[in-house]
């Protein structure tokens, strides 16, 4: 009789052994089962996550690690080291743009300018005094553009509801006019329609005692203390709006007021200007900064004498902002543009949106990992246990195969036979059942993460470069989060299990085996 007829045998005939052995395979095989489904849950998140991510990139500065890599008791005390920080500047972003991954890109400079005659727009939900004291200018966010299409209104971050976006001619330096697009909300606090204009400042003070230039209150802010109101009036092109998502509806008609309002609000006053007017502000800003420390007996302090921008052929420093073909090539973009950049800068992209998802499964991961090691040690110790438990009341047998002349190879196959197929039938059973409840467990324990990280957020203002740029980085609702928690079987899920489930009862015969390998059948059968 061949090996594998008796394996089957012994099999039917001891159902007593064979049925302890399923059930133990089958309760270890469903708790591997359970870790390793939330593994593949996880990954299956993380590529739902970034495929709906919107494949928009762009460059952010450490000034902290740039800080820390300065030894600053070599700093002179008259040195101006802010001046030697690296800047990201045009010919970067041209440089990158030219990867194969970019469809789009545009480079961008921010500015604030002030006055005292345009509001900013405040929604009814937010009642506040914004913009500083009573008798002070209100500050304004300008966002410029070298691009005849805006990357916020091409995505669906802005919804362009009146007028025009740029054309070439309006974006090139000393163009006839000076143009805007700006929200719904600013035009009708101030008034303001299509082709209506309103002019920003930089108000140049007269320099203190001290040489600043910089103050506070409504009593610094008169006529006498200013030098020069170097302006730009702007002829509204567009009128933009910020759709609400359904969370930020219902969170208004609660009466909440959440950081989503708040960002919203400060989107809803950025101003979009061509880069060349920020420019030609700031370099007449700049030499109007100079001509007043040459008009009164104050020394030019070091870091105006040395500023940059003086030059009408000099870069300024630049804000980036990329949009990939697709999402996919988020992490091969990010290799192949940071060795690209100044030191201290790296590629950012809007994944902080699902941060707290992300948090939420990195905990999640390293429960499953831990479960999966545990579980795949105690199936090698208890089967091992187990099976040679059951050899040792088989030693006749064994002793009468071996007296006959079978060959202990052959006697260790039909071992391995018994446990495999009767493990094969655990096992199987147990890829469902520890999927179901890994399942039910894993998306509870998630929803309860989630909902607790909300809570500790509430309150938290993530300031990331899109805010810089004007593109609204909400964060994704708990409701979206768990849509894109992905716990699905898959082939290469199943396949994992088959291989870690038979692999670890075929190692948990390791010691069986070196048992019935020592047997001596003389002194068995004596």
């Amino acid at each position: 009789m061949n090996f594998f007829k008796r394996a089957t045998i012994s099999i039917l005939r001891r159902p007593g052994k064979t049925v302890i052995l399923l059930v133990l395979v089958f309760i270890l095989g469903t708790i591997i089962a359970g870790a390793i489904s939330v593994r593949g849950a996880i990954n299956n998140t993380d590529a739902n996550l970034r495929s709906r991510m919107q494949p928009i990139v762009s460059v952010s500065f450490d000034a902290v690690a740039w800080e820390e890599s300065i030894d600053w008791s070599t700093v002179g005390e008259d040195e101006n080291i802010w001046l030697q920080q690296p800047h990201l500047m045009p010919s970067h972003v041209r440089e990158i743009a030219e990867l194969p991954y970019v469809s789009f890109y545009d480079y961008m400079i921010v500015s604030s300018l002030q006055s005292f005659e345009v509001e900013q727009y405040i929604p009814d939900e937010l009642d506040i005094h914004f913009g500083g004291m009573e008798g002070e200018p209100q500050w304004f966010n300008l966002r410029g553009t070298s691009s005849t299409e805006l990357v916020q209104i091409d995505q669906g971050m802005i919804d362009l509801v009146q007028g025009d976006q740029f054309d070439a001619n309006e974006l090139i330096p000393g163009a006839d006019r000076s143009v805007a697009i700006v929200s719904t909300g600013f035009a009708n606090a101030n008034n303001l329609s299509l082709n209506s204009t309103f002019t920003l400042y930089n108000f140049v003070m007269f320099p203190d005692e001290q040489g600043e230039i910089w103050g506070w209150g409504a009593d610094w802010w008169v006529d006498e203390n200013i030098y020069e109101r170097v302006g730009m009036e702007f002829e509204i092109i567009g009128l933009f709006d910020i759709p609400i998502d359904s969370d930020q509806d219902q969170d208004q008609g609660q009466g909440r007021v959440s950081n989503d309002d708040w960002q919203r609000m400060d989107n809803l006053n950025n101003i979009y200007v061509p880069n060349w007017a920020i420019e030609d502000v700031a370099r007449r800003t700049l030499a109007a900064q100079i001509s007043v420390f040459n008009t009164v007996d104050v020394d030019m302090p070091e870091w105006l004498a040395q500023a940059p921008g003086a030059n009408e052929d000099e870069e300024h420093q630049v804000l980036s902002l990329f949009v990939l073909e697709d999402p996919a090539y988020m992490d091969e973009f990010r290799a192949a543009a940071e060795p690209l950049l100044p030191e201290y800068h790296s590629v950012e992209d809007l994944s902080s949106a699902f941060d707290d998802i992300a948090s939420s499964m990195e905990t999640m991961q390293t429960l499953a990992n831990g479960i999966l090691y545990v579980s795949i040690g105690a199936t090698l110790l208890i089967l091992s246990l187990l099976i040679t438990l059951f050899l040792r009341d088989r030693r006749y047998e064994m002793g009468v195969y071996l007296a006959l002349g079978e060959k202990k190879g052959r006697i260790v196959s039909q071992i391995l036979m018994e446990v495999v197929v009767t493990a094969l039938v655990g096992i199987t059973l147990a890829v469902f059942t520890g999927h179901f409840m890994s399942g039910l467990i894993s998306q509870n324990m998630l929803r309860e993460e989630l909902a607790a990280q909300a809570n500790q957020n509430d309150d938290e203002w993530h300031w990331t470069v899109f805010d810089q740029l004007g593109i609204p980085t909400d964060d994704m609702s708990i409701d979206d989060m768990m849509a894109a928690y992905d716990i699905s079987l898959s082939i290469e899920v199943v396949g994992f299990f088959y291989v870690i489930g038979l692999g670890a009862v075929v190692l948990s015969t390791l010691a069986p085996v070196i048992y019935v390998m020592a047997l001596n059948p003389k002194k068995v059968l004596m």
